[in-house]
């Protein structure tokens, strides 16, 4: 266990907290066909029972974001008590700090998702975090298609603006933290050493986080409209400032 914790932060982390390689593997694919599958579930469920929605000519940017970050520390102290009148306290610590960041981006558009059909029920990925049975996307399609129906929002209008008004988004986040600590003490006749603190401790924060854009598409038909692109980098610089902004705060 003290090796563990001494190695955490001195080295590139791992993308799976337990496994090799393989193991890492398996979890980016999992991942990735549970958030594809979403997806397109989430979209041949709006069309089930109707031909036609302001969707027709959308385009949807799935932008995935991986973030490990180890920190591990070495913290010794010692009493030295010559005397019943006298103690001299010492301390020191040595810390470390190693963040990974992995981004997958795609990009589809409503009528590929249409030809590309739900997913069979052994398609997804079961499990916790973004390899879970629901994400929510299709509630929150089915809550913007029941606004846009009623005439509060007009999706199908050609608002035009910085903010991009036509464009829905979805953003799904998990944040785990594992943490440990361990002090090994020795009580001798004149000295203490790690009476108090943690001796070695370490840290691991993993967050995903998902960004599913919705908007038109360019004059093409297969790429995303400048609204719709600028919507996403938007997300995706607020999702960068929000980590750093939250491993400052945990340091």
């Amino acid at each position: 266990m003290a090796l563990m914790l001494v190695g955490c932060g001195t080295s590139v982390p791992e993308i799976q907290d337990i496994g090799d390689s393989a193991a890492g593997q398996q979890l980016v694919q999992a991942i990735v066909t549970n958030i594809t599958c979403e997806v397109q579930d989430g979209i041949n469920r709006i069309y089930k029972h109707r031909h036609s929605t302001f969707l027709d000519s959308w385009g949807v940017q799935i932008m995935l974001n991986l973030t490990i970050e180890e920190k591990g520390s070495v913290s010794p102290s010692l009493n030295y008590f010559p005397t019943t009148m006298f103690v001299l306290g010492a301390n020191g610590s040595v810390s470390s700090d190693a963040t990974r960041t992995d981004k997958l981006n795609s990009y589809y558009t409503v009528k590929e998702l249409l030809r590309l059909g739900p997913c069979g029920p052994t398609d997804r990925a079961h499990g916790t975090l973004l390899r879970a049975d629901d994400l929510k996307l299709t509630e929150w399609l089915f809550d913007n298609v029941t606004a846009s129906d009623t005439g509060e929002v007009r999706y199908g209008a050609d608002l035009k603006g910085p903010f991009g008004q036509n464009v829905i988004s979805h953003e799904v986040k998990f944040e785990v933290v594992l943490s440990g600590d361990i002090t090994p003490g020795w009580l001798l006749k004149y000295v203490s050493i790690n009476p108090t603190v943690p001796f070695l401790s370490a840290r691991r924060d993993k967050t995903h986080d998902l960004i599913i854009t919705l908007g038109p598409t360019d004059p093409s038909g297969t790429a995303p409209s400048p609204a719709a692109a600028n919507a996403a980098l938007a997300s995706d610089i607020g999702v960068a400032v929000g980590n750093n902004v939250r491993s400052l705060r945990a340091q």
